[in-house]
């Protein structure tokens, strides 16, 4: 499911590319806050908008772990409804980035 949560990081501008979003997504699920996560994250008007300045691993993580946690209630409901209509476009995307989607 990293590789999925990874290309829905990468469709909301959370990481640069999919390589990157695998290594947060790995991040994200371990608890931590890499370097390179505050590197990228620290520039994204969302997370800025959202956590407000200067940010940092303290208030990047709790932001961070809803978003991965959100990613994944999703990504479980469009596995098991894959007809729902954002569950196409999620998966066509996931396509689009090599990932097959995992489906029950």
């Amino acid at each position: 499911m990293e590789k999925q949560i990874a290309v829905w990081l990468l469709q909301r501008g959370y990481a640069d590319d999919l390589e990157q979003g695998i290594r947060f997504a790995e991040s994200l699920a371990k608890g931590e806050c890499s370097e390179e996560m505050l590197d990228t994250l620290g520039h994204n008007i969302d997370v800025f908008m959202t956590v407000g300045g200067p940010i940092t691993a303290e208030n990047l993580m709790p932001f961070m772990q809803e978003k991965y946690a959100m990613a994944s209630k999703l990504i479980k409901f469009w596995s098991e409804n894959p007809k729902d209509t954002n569950a196409i476009f999620f998966f066509n995307e996931c396509r689009k980035h090599g990932v097959e989607p995992e489906l029950p």
